[in-house]
């Protein structure tokens, strides 16, 4: 009776999310060295031609700075031609942490960026994040340096609307897709096949108020294989810094079962885990679903564009 409950819930969940759900199949991109194993690696959401390269942007009028010092691949500390020091955040993008996979590679490749000539930073509707930290594109000899990072996969695009969120967006996808930056099977140093586990279905806007209904928000993840898959110390993220479950300790999804993460508090079992969020998790606006294993392999990825 247990499992029927469950079962019944889910797919009363489904049905009156079913203008905000989208149901997909996630693609496999095989990745292959010509002497080397496959590899695959789960993507969705192709890229579209509003993808741009970061050379073939203007740089428009901004504020010349001079960058005293870079703490990570999306944050800095700039001299502006008056004397005051700014500390800026990358607008648009999120580089891992120092203390992630690739959080070291993504510092220096922004640092390597900035060899390129005088620094120009330029502002857009977002003047400042919630740490009160300037909010800004980036300008090298020319080239957007936020969507050079997101190109070369040493950060992911942030769906926030600004001005080339698009572009961005798409850009990341491509990352993704190739294989690039974070994005790339041994970036964290494994080695061999990735897991077949893949993002399957979600809802991000539940009925009612979000707040009010927290376990109506959720993330299904699928084992598409036919061997069981131990999931310890994984990870479910979106694309902010904030937001991380971590599947518990000695949690296995047997091969072609699904897992439904719910963002609010239950109790777990093989087929529900929970959040225990506070607030809702996956943003209206447009997220990106990413499943890493414990050393931050990505396994699995979805973009989602939602609506401003």
């Amino acid at each position: 009776m247990e499992a029927v409950t469950s079962l019944s819930t889910r797919l009363l969940s489904t049905v009156t999310s079913a203008m905000r759900s989208l149901r997909f199949l996630t693609p496999l991109l095989l990745l292959a060295a010509s002497c080397g194993p496959t590899t695959v690696i789960p993507t969705t959401a192709p890229p579209t031609s509003s993808a741009v390269s970061a050379t073939t942007v203007t740089s428009p009028p901004g504020d010349n700075v001079e960058v005293l010092r870079v703490f990570d691949g999306d944050s800095l500390l700039a001299l502006t031609e008056g004397g005051s020091e700014l500390e800026v955040r990358l607008l648009g993008i999120n580089a891992p942490e120092h203390d992630e996979c690739h959080g070291d590679e993504s510092r220096q490749t922004l640092q390597d960026r900035l060899s390129g000539g005088i620094a120009t930073l330029v502002a857009d509707e977002d003047d400042q994040d919630q740490f009160g930290r300037s909010l800004r594109y980036l300008y090298v000899a020319g080239v957007n340096v936020n969507l050079d990072l997101v190109q070369s996969g040493d950060a992911l695009a942030i769906q926030t609307g600004h001005s080339l969120d698009e572009a961005f967006a798409n850009s990341s996808d491509i990352a993704a897709e190739t294989g690039r930056g974070m994005w790339a099977p041994g970036a964290c140093g494994g080695s061999g096949d990735l897991p077949l586990v893949a993002v399957v279905d979600f809802v991000f806007d539940p009925r009612g108020r979000d707040a009010d209904n927290l376990n109506g928000e959720w993330i299904a993840i699928a084992n598409e294989g036919s061997e069981s898959q131990v999931m310890s110390g994984w990870l479910l993220r979106d694309e902010s810094t904030q937001n991380r479950f971590e599947f518990p300790n000695g949690f296995v999804l047997n091969g072609g079962d699904e897992v439904l993460v719910r963002t609010g508090c239950g109790s777990d079992s093989s087929g529900e885990l929970y959040w225990c969020a506070t607030d809702p998790v996956w943003s209206n606006g447009g997220d990106t679903i990413v499943v890493q294993q414990s050393d931050g392999t990505v396994v699995a990825r979805h973009r989602y564009a939602g609506e401003f």
